[in-house]
């Protein structure tokens, strides 16, 4: 049987066959998410009639204590915001009348 050399192009398509899903499911590992989730989930193996209504129904009950909590949170970081920028006009002032006192 004569030997067959592998080309350059056979070996970088090889390698990307090996290389590409390593450093997809890595990159997916360090973000902390389930590669095996993600890619299921991308290619669309997890989609089917019965598993499509069950989370339809959970995401509408998280959507309604998630409202109540995300409304709340996002008052107290409009709050907080609201001082913030208060203390910044407040400080603005202060430098205002710092330079009008060097001039």
């Amino acid at each position: 049987m004569p030997r067959r050399k592998v080309t350059p192009f056979a070996r970088f398509m090889l390698a990307m066959i090996i290389i590409i899903p390593l450093a997809y499911a890595g990159a997916s590992y360090i973000n902390g998410e389930d590669p095996v989730h993600n890619l299921k989930q991308l290619v669309g193996m997890e989609q089917s009639a019965a598993t499509a209504e069950k989370p339809a129904k959970k995401v509408r009950e998280r959507t309604e204590t998630s409202d109540v909590t995300s409304a709340e949170q996002l008052q107290k970081e409009n709050q907080q915001l609201r001082k913030q920028l208060e203390q910044r006009d407040q400080a603005i002032k202060d430098l205002q009348k710092e330079l009008e006192a060097c001039q």
